[in-house]
């Protein structure tokens, strides 16, 4: 990790016992360096404060060697603290995000989270947090983003991990267990008229962006894909799912002879292994001309012009054209359950269909919801019984 900018030199300052040249002896048995006070003074404490922060068992920092110090710190300093894009733990923080998070998305989201935090609760070297630190931002997240406290925890959880922090606080102060948000209920998808009106209108409105027509095709597959066989994003370094999906190769291997889709092999999260058996013969037949449409060869990726990033930013500018709901590229997943549950097919049997779901209590929660929520003719029963 690299290591701070350096403070500047900085004149002769007199010693504790009144010799002069050199740091007072006290900074330098107690290993302080110009650094720390300055990063504290960043803060706003009181020369009393500073002292007895920066204060230790061998040895205590008069208050007057803490206002010498004060009084030579460079009126730039604050400012290296006003930008979190320009600290160097910030960028290596990110660097370090994209070698383990699956998303470009996911990397974004992370580092924006923590930006977030640094902005309203920090601004300070990621270097210097302590407890407090952490404790001030979740009772800030809890006061501004209740909404958002899982995700803002699994964040600052990347960050100690990262190195910026201690260890013991993932389990003393970010323990996320039983914290995970419900779902969020998706209005659109829990209607009939989605795959009716909604959805059709969504397809149709990718063909009129002002973008490659590739790209556009791929959007295209993608919505239909997912909302066919309940698919997930997936990522394709990790060959996993959607983006992970290559033709006739790789863990997830989507066999096609003779101009023919033939199965498709999924490597799902948690190693999971699916076979999309079934497809609508008109997902069947995009599949087919986009194949041929590319030339895609074996071996090589199905989605090739569009990353997940930019397919959000595609969705969400249609969405908003359509004036609807935003869209992320999950929730086609949940209309693939959506039209399972409409459709009579019962959980047990939905939850193993295509890319289904190990834990059945997952499925089993949307499910209920959209049952209620299309139970007209049943409230009908009850109402027309006991109200008339």
């Amino acid at each position: 990790m690299q290591k701070p900018e350096a403070a500047p030199e900085i004149a002769a300052v007199p010693s504790e016992n009144g010799s002069k040249g050199g740091r007072p002896t006290s900074l330098e048995k107690l290993g302080i360096r110009q650094e720390d006070i300055w990063n504290l003074a960043t803060e706003g404490l009181t020369n009393s404060e500073l002292s007895k922060r920066l204060s230790r068992s061998k040895g205590k920092i008069s208050i007057r060697t803490i206002a010498k110090y004060r009084a030579i710190m460079p009126l730039d300093w604050k400012a290296k603290f006003d930008n979190f894009d320009s600290l160097p733990q910030a960028q290596e923080f990110k660097t370090w995000i994209k070698s383990r998070w699956n998303t470009e998305a996911g990397v974004t989201h992370t580092y924006n989270k923590v930006k977030e935090i640094w902005e309203n609760c920090w601004k300070k070297p990621l270097e210097s947090l302590v407890e407090a630190d952490i404790t001030n931002a979740l009772a800030w997240i809890k006061e501004n983003n209740p909404n958002s406290q899982f995700e803002a925890m699994l964040a600052v959880r990347a960050l100690i991990r990262f190195g910026l922090g201690k260890p013991e606080w993932l389990t003393k102060l970010l323990n996320t267990k039983g914290k995970k948000n419900e779902p969020r209920t998706i209005g659109i998808l829990t209607r009939p008229d989605f795959f009716t009106s909604v959805l059709p209108r969504i397809l149709s409105a990718i063909f009129e962006l002002d973008e490659l027509e590739r790209i556009k095709d791929e959007l295209w597959l993608i919505i239909s894909v997912k909302v066919a066989t309940g698919i997930r994003t997936g990522d394709r370094k990790a060959e996993r799912e959607l983006w992970g999906t290559r033709i006739n190769a790789g863990k997830t291997n989507l066999e096609f002879r003779a101009g023919k889709v033939e199965g498709w092999t999924v490597f799902a999260k948690r190693r999971e292994i699916w076979h999309i058996s079934y497809l609508p013969e008109k997902v069947r037949l995009g599949l087919v001309r986009h194949i041929s449409k590319y030339g895609i060869k074996s071996g090589e990726p199905l989605i090739q012009a569009l990353t997940d990033h930019r397919a959000l930013e595609l969705l969400a500018q249609i969405c908003k054209s359509l004036d609807i709901e935003r869209l992320d590229l999950h929730a086609f997943r949940k209309a693939y359950l959506t039209g399972l549950c409409l459709s009579g097919i019962p959980l047990e049997t939905a939850v193993e269909l295509n890319v289904g779901w190990k834990d059945i209590n997952t499925a089993r929660k949307h499910y209920l919801q959209i049952k209620a929520l299309n139970a007209d003719k049943e409230y009908n029963k009850f109402s027309t019984k006991f109200f008339q």
